[in-house]
């Protein structure tokens, strides 16, 4: 029985002939970041002459479908929706019985006035803080999250590895991609590669069992257990396995050493769809737009402005710092509170999400943009890349040996370590007094060295030599998804 798009553009005939098969929760109408890397490669794609089949998982309540207006031609999206588990009900009886007996409190000395008056415990927590087994009731609850998120991928690879082999025409299809996190995507994908006998392409965005840390809620050593579970498997099968950072690839290189001669890097790469052009006024703007993953990087930088403020003797008409974002909810981040704790409350705004376009617009507001690494030297934020088209300074919260460090070397960022308040301050006060003499900010990605079209060609270079060897594809193993 066929499988019907939900989304679909009609293309050439000869995409009809050659396509690829993209198995990832991430992919328009969807809002979340990870959906913008394979959202822009599709115009690529198309434009190799390949069509592109999408198997994706729609969230009704963060949807952008203006991009849907923008996708290519050539272009079928599967919705697999997320099937609901039993195994759900146990994380929110612990999650209750949890907060039954620790209720969630403010740290001491922060304020909890703002958007939602609720400030979180820490946002995530190190690897090597973690270990096993279990023995505080939040090490179990922990524990029951780790499983819940690892039952609920697995749940939804398997229904998405039984749409990928109905979509899938040997003979027609050159490759199975997989794109993650979320990384049981990588599993469904290499399923449907072992049965059509295609090459199968992993994409990761971001680490998997190399992770350096996780969000606090499911911070459990069973999580990265089963993380390299997987992960070993489906990289011994993979055709090519694809990091977005040199750091990344130079990890799952040491880790999986047989795997080496097939990784390659793919960074994400600057667009060329317009921005909108800047509009400062003559307050000094710090933008912020997405999620932060560590509380220590906005509570330094509050320390840093709130120290530039009351040396330079600054109003909230002259200098402010805007977020927009998920901030404040149960397990977020609460900005409000490190504002207020820093002194500098009536100089921080904090706004919702917002659809693409609509916050393309906020940043182009901003004086100066702010980048927090956040997990370890292994990542570039998608977002450095879509900053660098504004004119506007960048703040870099980078340790200087870090993969982002390295691709903005020789540029005008300003690259401090995020535990650095005197040189954060330093760096904003040097900005500021710029701003207040009229130097404008001036856009890093000036030319194609950052482009996403370079990275495109390295990436459908790769997939177009493994889709035509002529050698028989070998005997692939099948590892059972489970919860």
């Amino acid at each position: 029985m066929t499988l019907s798009p939900f989304f679909e553009r009609a293309g050439r005939p000869e995409q009809d002939q050659h396509r690829l098969i993209l198995i990832s929760q991430h992919f328009p109408p969807n809002v979340a970041v990870g959906a913008r890397r394979w959202e822009q490669f599709a115009q690529f794609i198309a434009e190799r002459g390949w069509g592109l089949d999408v198997v994706m998982c729609r969230e009704p309540d963060a949807v952008d479908r203006r991009r849907m207006d923008a996708l290519p031609e050539g272009v079928r999206v599967f919705d697999v929706p997320q099937p609901g588990l039993v195994v759900e009900r146990l994380e929110h009886w612990a999650a209750r019985a949890y907060r039954l007996v620790v209720p969630r409190r403010a740290p001491h000395g922060a304020a909890t006035a703002g958007t939602n008056g609720t400030v979180p415990g820490r946002a995530s927590i190190a690897r090597d803080e973690m270990h096993w087994p279990p023995t505080t009731m939040r090490e179990i609850t922990r524990f029951v999250s780790a499983y819940v998120v690892v039952a609920r991928e697995a749940a939804w690879a398997r229904h998405a590895a039984a749409a990928g082999r109905r979509i899938v025409r040997p003979g027609v299809h050159r490759a199975v991609v997989s794109s993650g996190p979320p990384h049981m995507a990588h599993e469904a994908a290499r399923q449907v590669a072992a049965t059509a006998g295609l090459p199968h392409i992993v994409d990761m965005r971001d680490p998997w069992s190399l992770l350096p840390m996780l969000h606090e809620t499911h911070a459990s050593p069973w999580w990265y257990r089963e993380a390299r579970r997987h992960e070993r498997q489906v990289l011994a099968d993979a055709a090519v396995v694809v990091a977005n950072t040199d750091h990344a690839r130079d990890g799952l290189a040491s880790a999986y050493p047989e795997a080496r001669s097939r990784m390659i890097t793919v960074l994400n790469g600057t667009d060329s769809y317009p921005v909108p052009p800047s509009r400062r006024g003559g307050r000094f703007t710090i933008g912020f737009a997405g999620t932060v993953y560590l509380e220590q990087d906005v509570r330094n930088l509050m320390r840093a402005s709130s120290n530039v403020i009351r040396e330079l003797s600054l109003t909230p008409a002259d200098f402010g710092i805007d977020f927009i974002g998920d901030f404040g909810g149960p397990g977020q981040l609460s900005i409000d509170a490190f504002a207020h704790e820093a002194g500098i409350g009536d100089y921080v705004s904090v706004g919702p999400r917002r659809a693409h376009a609509d916050a393309l617009e906020f940043l182009a507001q901003a004086t100066m943009l702010v980048v927090f690494v956040g997990f370890g030297r292994e990542f570039i934020p998608a977002k450095t890349f879509e900053y660098m088209r504004f004119d506007a300074w960048l703040l870099i919260l980078t340790e200087p040996a870090s993969a982002t460090a390295q691709l903005l070397q020789g540029t005008d960022a300003d690259l401090v370590g995020p535990s650095d308040v005197a040189a954060i301050a330093t760096a904003i006060r040097r900005r500021y007094e710029m701003h207040r003499q009229g130097i404008a900010p001036v856009r890093i990605a000036r030319d194609d060295r950052f482009s996403r079209a370079k990275q495109a060609e390295i990436l459908l270079d790769a997939i177009e030599r493994v889709s035509t060897q002529d050698s028989p594809r070998r005997e692939r193993s099948t590892l059972t998804i489970t919860s």
